[in-house]
């Protein structure tokens, strides 16, 4: 028995890939996600790499490809206009002013943050 990993798809994002994970392992399949490193804004630091690569042992490829088939042909999409969710309405929330008080620290966080500003300017001219 090969212990050899093969890499399955490489979907876009580490939450579609562990998605795909989550479904093979719902079927006794060992599926491992190897997510790249990111920064915090999406972008690749890792060269070369398209997508998250989403990997399954080699003896277990062709099975993880049909559970994947299947998954897609006998999932479904939710019409949310034909839900019927009788008696439940979304209860609207009047709008109430921010509290005085928060007022007031919001315009002095801002005052602070435009002081230092121009200290800092101040700073550079001298």
């Amino acid at each position: 028995m090969s212990k050899d990993l093969v890499t399955l798809v490489s979907p876009s994002t580490e939450f579609e890939a562990n998605l795909l994970a989550i479904v093979l392992r719902d079927y006794g399949i060992d599926a491992f996600v190897f997510a790249t490193s990111t920064i915090g804004i999406g972008v690749n630091l890792s060269g070369g790499t398209v997508g998250v690569p989403l990997q399954v042992r080699r003896e277990d490829i062709d099975m993880a490809r049909q559970v994947l088939l299947d998954n897609k042909r006998h999932s479904i999409d939710i019409d949310w206009d034909e839900l019927e969710l009788s008696g439940t309405e979304i209860p609207q929330d009047d709008f109430s002013p921010m509290p005085i008080t928060a007022t007031i620290a919001f315009f002095c966080v801002v005052l602070a943050l435009i002081a230092g500003l121009l200290v800092f300017i101040l700073q550079l001219l001298r």
